[in-house]
């Protein structure tokens, strides 16, 4: 295949490169082939890792839902967008990604999960309680940048959103399946649900979404309109309630089930106090997400058999989606990115689920891209990526630049293009994550971390005399805290620097651009405050 090179890129993109951001929930790296899993059956995805570019340091931003999922739409650091945590919302004034595809022409269509709002608040898109009491009922859009939706509320959830919709109209019957009382629970001790179903594969959510993102392409095709489709698989986010062909899928698969618990740590005693009451009570009440400790290795080889399962599902139906696009002549013209939301410890650290600390599990995230004759096939790259990269990348990769002196949107992150068409072997020399403690806790602190290109990671507390720093060239697994170590002093005292200086550049990065709804000189956004 001919590699279209950096002089005549923008020619080709004269034909409006398609976008399919597919996206999962909770997924940890770990459970795809080409991130060295050998057990785990994912053939597709590893399929089009070979077609393009496999990123090894990519981070999310604040490693909760609702936040990531905002950065990703618009580009921006959760303490900008408005959304930290993980019951607040994305403004309605906040522009997204797709506002300015939409102005470019087009064609801008979201399909799954979103979770940009709350779904526990009353009077967002999102709401769980307004849904079913029918408020929702004749609407598909436009919401967050998107013209139109066709979602999925909750997890596994067949009674709201679009997918609530159409079960009650063609699956009555099955419905009740996804009742607790038709749910066999597994024998473990922890988690947050884990269930042997007999929810029929063709009636279960990451199915629904794969066959709504098939039909979204075929009507694409058939308009010519380019497109910008976020296609959000809403698993494997707890609770995992798989279809029995791929529960049993990993049945008689041994599972490595050895981790490494902070608590042998020779240096627990400058661990932050956080952690160290976590280790007393086994859980993280202080941060979303709910992680919290193994009480049996059994319980690890059984959930993850449960989670797997439901990422080989995901896996056959981005199949379905990548051979509709080579099916109906899309392919070669689409820019195809697939990653998750956050991480997940899944055993790591003798942890489970999400929520509390900022290990590499949780927040080094899964990251593909491909796009034929433009980005090099069968890549892989150990340069940083950060969330808040996404929009800007998109916007170079798709040839929308500046005009009348504005920024396409106001982005924190830089757009890294040029590492994808491999231009570039390194753009970032460090980035930072942002994890949020719970919403009415207030006697942790946030959890601010810095990542440099060399290999060291700093999970800062501010007030507290604890924290966290690892050299992860050397100690991959985190398993030596080097914080407030004599002979590491004039490190952390550098990362520490970098890390407040990058935060106080940060958070003033006004003004904040707002969605255009009077003067239509400015198209999608106006600079706040002026005249």
């Amino acid at each position: 295949m001919t590699r279209i090179s950096h002089d005549n890129f923008f020619e080709v993109m004269k034909d409006k490169i398609n976008i399919l951001f597919i996206t999962t929930d909770q997924q940890q790296k770990k459970t795809l082939g080409v991130y060295g899993n050998k057990q785990i059956r994912t053939p597709h995805l590893d399929n089009l890792a070979n077609k393009g570019i496999v990123l090894d340091r990519a981070y999310c931003e604040n490693p909760i839902c609702i936040p990531s999922r905002n950065t990703m739409i618009t580009g921006r650091k959760s303490f900008h967008h408005g959304a930290p945590q993980h019951n607040s919302s994305l403004p309605d004034s906040e522009s997204c990604l797709g506002d300015v595809l939409k102005r470019e022409g087009y064609d801008t269509h979201f399909i799954g999960k979103p979770h940009f709002k709350s779904q526990q608040t009353r009077g967002t898109e999102e709401s769980i309680a307004d849904w079913r009491e029918g408020l929702y009922d004749d609407w598909n859009g436009p919401y967050a940048g998107f013209e139109t939706v066709d979602i999925v509320l909750g997890h596994s959830n067949p009674l709201t959103g679009h997918y609530g919709q159409w079960m009650k109209k063609n699956h009555r019957d099955k419905i009740e399946l996804f009742f607790e009382q038709n749910l066999s629970s597994a024998d473990v001790n922890c988690g947050q649900g884990v269930y042997r179903t007999e929810i029929p594969e063709e009636v279960h959510s990451s199915t629904y979404v794969g066959n709504r993102t098939v039909d979204f392409i075929r009507k694409s095709a058939e308009s010519g309109e380019p497109f910008y489709c976020f296609s959000s698989f809403p698993d494997p986010h707890w609770p995992l309630m798989t279809p029995p062909a791929f529960y049993d899928l990993y049945r008689n698969t041994s599972v490595k089930t050895e981790y490494n618990s902070f608590a042998h740590d020779p240096n627990l005693k400058n661990y932050p106090e956080v952690m160290k009451e976590y280790l007393v009570s086994g859980v993280f009440p202080d941060y979303d997400g709910g992680g919290h400790r193994v009480k049996d290795e059994k319980d690890i080889e059984i959930i993850t058999r449960a989670y797997w399962g439901s990422v080989s599902l995901i896996d056959k139906n981005v199949g379905r989606i990548l051979k509709t696009l080579e099916e109906t002549g899309l392919q070669e013209n689409t820019l195809v990115v697939f990653t998750t939301d956050h991480g997940e410890y899944m055993g790591a650290h003798g942890m489970m689920a999400k929520g509390g600390v900022c290990w590499e599990e949780y927040i080094n995230v899964p990251f593909i891209a491909s796009l034929p004759g433009s980005i090099p096939m069968g890549v892989r790259s150990s340069s940083l990526f950060s969330f808040t990269d996404i929009v800007p990348t998109l916007l170079e990769i798709t040839g929308i630049k500046a005009s009348d002196g504005l920024p396409p949107l106001p982005c924190d992150g830089v757009s890294q293009k040029d590492l994808l068409t491999g231009d570039k072997d390194r753009i970032r020399k460090s980035l930072t994550v942002h994890h949020a403690r719970a919403n009415m806790r207030t006697h942790v602190p946030d959890q601010h971390v810095l990542i440099c290109d060399d290999g060291w990671k700093l999970v800062y507390y501010a007030g507290d005399q604890g924290g966290q720093l690892y050299n992860l060239n050397k100690d991959p697994g985190e398993t030596k805290n080097l914080y407030n170590l004599s002979e590491y002093s004039v490190v952390q005292k550098s990362m520490e620097k970098e890390l407040l200086d990058r935060l106080i550049l940060e958070s003033d990065l006004d003004p904040v651009i707002q969605r255009m709804t009077a003067d239509p000189t400015w198209g999608a956004h106006v600079l706040k405050g002026w005249d």
